[in-house]
């Protein structure tokens, strides 16, 4: 592949070729294939592309300690071994518009680094940061986990309730004493994992789009709507 040994930062994307956006649930079908037939069909169907952020080693030499933009340009110099590989690109000192390019393509978000970083392995660095291209949602509560938390949610298509998925991040503890102080008289029913209520308490979220389903991606509760 590469004519010397390296190793480099990255993950795996697919890129729905209509839209140019990266397509999560192709991905994701990507990697719950076992089979091996399955695989070699879903590499034609769904092929998969190594996006790169960063070269960590080059040449035998540790290059996580060296600055950002020093660490750009060694990877900018690289030939990539085929076409499944790409660089991902960045902007200096326009963050901003960038950003701003991001709302309106509906893409995911941008990772702000600062220029003089380096690479730090097994923990957060304040010095990079993730700017998440939030959407919101209203939506109504129908239900909640029986064990850990979690409260289901529903939208409203063509005059009836549609499921969209389960809020489980968000809400503090406040906000659950509000939910679990009201909701006792709306309960419908049960089974062995839920509690069902009638679609009365409404709730805005947060989240990164929706499946191809019609379901919230990694919703995040922000506020009841009264």
């Amino acid at each position: 592949m590469f004519p010397h040994d390296i190793e480099l930062d990255g993950e795996i994307a697919y890129f729905d070729p209509e839209t140019g956006t990266v397509d999560f649930e192709s991905i994701m079908t990507r990697f719950q294939a076992k089979r091996a037939d399955r695989i070699r069909q879903l590499a034609g169907t769904i092929p998969a592309t190594y996006i790169v952020f960063d070269v960590l080693r080059y040449k035998g030499e540790d290059l996580r300690g060296l600055p950002l933009t020093q660490r750009k340009e060694i990877l900018a110099g690289l030939a990539m071994p085929n076409a499944h590989f790409g660089v991902v690109p960045y902007v200096e000192n326009e963050g901003e518009a960038l950003f701003k390019q991001i709302e309106l393509r509906g893409l995911e978000g941008v990772v702000a680094k600062r220029k003089d970083s380096v690479y730090e392995t097994g923990r957060r660095s304040a010095a990079w940061q993730k700017i998440i291209n939030w959407r919101y949602a209203d939506v109504y509560l129908t239900g909640y986990k029986k064990a850990e938390f979690g409260w289901l949610a529903a939208v409203e298509d063509n005059a009836k309730m549609r499921p969209a998925g389960i809020i489980e991040l968000g809400a503090t503890p406040t906000h659950k004493k509000a939910f679990y102080g009201v909701v006792q008289p709306l309960i419908t029913g049960e089974d062995r994992n839920f509690v069902y209520v009638e679609p009365r308490i409404r709730a805005r979220v947060k989240m990164r789009g929706w499946t191809r389903a019609g379901m919230l991606r990694t919703p995040v509760f922000t506020e009841f709507i009264v």
